[in-house]
């Protein structure tokens, strides 16, 4: 079997009630896969249930090896199409993404190995190893970095290295996913329409909040160069015409400076007078009057923050001393006085807290909302492996290595992991709801403003899609 002529699916399944987004990760192997291992791009698939149905399309690729990549949240359901998937095919399994990297024990047997971590590497050896053996056996796997398989028991390879040279990566493909994810449609965050732009311009984060994942995930913080960030964007307007960037980092505004190259390699490359936005996610404690002027002058419109809780005494359990209550308050100021709409997270039910904390974040509510913040949610705390949270879970018996995956949703409001014993849980709910109750007025403001600002295009959405618009306005109003 020559390389070439392997197959590769990848399966990636939708997430119910979450926005309909590319599988980032997926993208990435593929376009690796393509540009590096030369394996030709008719024999790479990724099979998206967002728009496909898997099994009449596995059917008719026919793989070789086939790929899944899952979050915690939805690893329960991966296991059981997996499963439903083995009955059929007999080829290797693999499985890659933030929940077995973070818990490489959970691997479940449907699943002959999983990569942890990022992927490309690992990914990229095991197929020269199907390439030229045919088969994956335990003498071989054990020679991989940065890999689980079973050997009896499982076995995790010694970790790979992060890679350190980001730019050494091929600009991903996107023409891998549906042509769906590129229509324009109402960006709530502009008030207006738009073709999306998904852009990742590094990876990790210098913080370590105690509930993220994603930063273990990642290991230590590396960027792509501003003129390959700017290749990324231009591949994206040339492809699909988009024309709003929705960037994916942990954190984008990481300096003044680094914007300012940004700047420079969107304008060599005359990508700014084709961009007509950009959201992004800084952080409160760096938010100065130097770098809101450098994010103005680079189209950034809508910045999103996780400003989390309203109690200084759980800002610090949460993020160490990194960031205050009187910071995020300063963020949303200083933000609006330039003219960028706010959006931000809150979360509720975090060990330790108190039913007077989470009304003190309920009171946060009412200061973003006089404060003309456009957007903010709030959300269950919730447990999620490698994190202290998720040591803390297991402590207390509220999880395990072989749960129900499902039950770590961040909507869990009836039965909130982490929230402690002495909190009654009908207390818990009252102050919950009762913040859920205020951030209506964000929702309400979001489709005011859209209606206002577009018209036609409003009008317009709700002729084509009348069932959608009736479960928006079900959600805004909804208790």
């Amino acid at each position: 079997m020559e390389n070439k002529h392997i197959k590769i699916a990848f399966i990636s399944l939708k997430q119910e009630d979450s926005e309909k987004m590319p599988p980032f990760g997926l993208v990435y192997l593929a376009t690796y896969l393509k540009e590096k291992k030369n394996i030709p791009v008719e024999n790479i698939r990724i099979i998206d249930e967002n728009f496909k149905n898997i099994d009449e399309e596995v059917a008719k690729f026919n793989p070789d090896i086939i790929g899944f990549g899952s979050m915690t949240v939805n690893y329960t359901k991966t296991i059981k199409t997996a499963l439903h998937l083995k009955e059929k095919y007999k080829v290797p399994f693999i499985i890659g993404g933030v929940h077995i990297s973070t818990l490489p024990v959970s691997l479940h047997k449907v699943f002959d190995i999983g990569v942890i971590g990022e992927g490309e590497l690992g990914l990229s050896e095991l197929i020269d190893l199907y390439e030229t053996k045919k088969t994956f056996l335990v003498k071989d796997l054990n020679k991989i970095k940065g890999i689980v398989f079973f050997d009896n028991k499982i076995v995790v390879t010694e970790l790979r290295k992060p890679l350190q040279n980001l730019d050494d990566l091929p600009v991903p493909d996107f023409k891998f996913v549906s042509r769906e994810y590129f229509k324009r449609e109402e960006i709530p965050a502009i008030s207006d329409t738009a073709i999306k732009c998904y852009l990742l311009s590094s990876r990790g984060c210098p913080y370590r909040c105690l509930f993220c994942s994603t930063s273990r995930f990642w290991g230590n913080m590396r960027f792509h160069s501003p003129d390959f960030t700017a290749r990324i964007v231009k591949k994206f307007v040339d492809d699909f015409g988009s024309d709003h960037i929705r960037v994916m980092d942990d954190l984008f505004t990481v300096s003044p400076e680094r914007l300012r190259e940004i700047k420079k390699a969107f304008e060599k490359y005359g990508l700014l007078d084709k961009i007509k936005s950009i959201e992004c996610q800084p952080r409160a404690n760096l938010m100065t009057e130097e770098l809101c002027k450098v994010m103005k002058e680079l189209k950034i419109k809508t910045i999103n923050f996780g400003f989390e809780s309203g109690s200084e005494r759980m800002l610090k359990i949460l993020k160490g001393d990194s960031v205050t209550v009187e910071m995020n308050r300063k963020a949303i100021v200083m933000g609006r006085k330039y003219g960028f709409n706010i959006y931000g997270s809150l979360m509720y039910g975090s060990p330790g807290e108190t039913i007077e904390d989470m009304k003190k974040t309920n009171e946060f509510v009412d200061f973003a909302l006089a404060h003309k913040a456009k957007h903010i949610w709030s959300f269950i705390s919730t447990p999620f492996p490698a994190t202290p949270f998720w040591q803390v879970a297991l402590e207390r018996k509220k999880v395990s290595n072989d749960m129900n995956w499902e039950l770590l949703s961040h909507q869990n409001v009836d039965n909130p992991l982490l929230l402690d014993e002495t909190i009654d849980k009908e207390e818990f709910k009252k102050v919950f709801l009762e913040g859920r109750k205020k951030l209506r007025k964000f929702k309400i403001r979001l489709v005011i403003d859209f209606v206002l600002h577009r018209p036609f295009a409003a009008i317009k959405k709700v002729l084509k899609e009348p069932e959608n618009i009736h479960r928006v306005i079900t959600q805004v109003f909804k208790q």
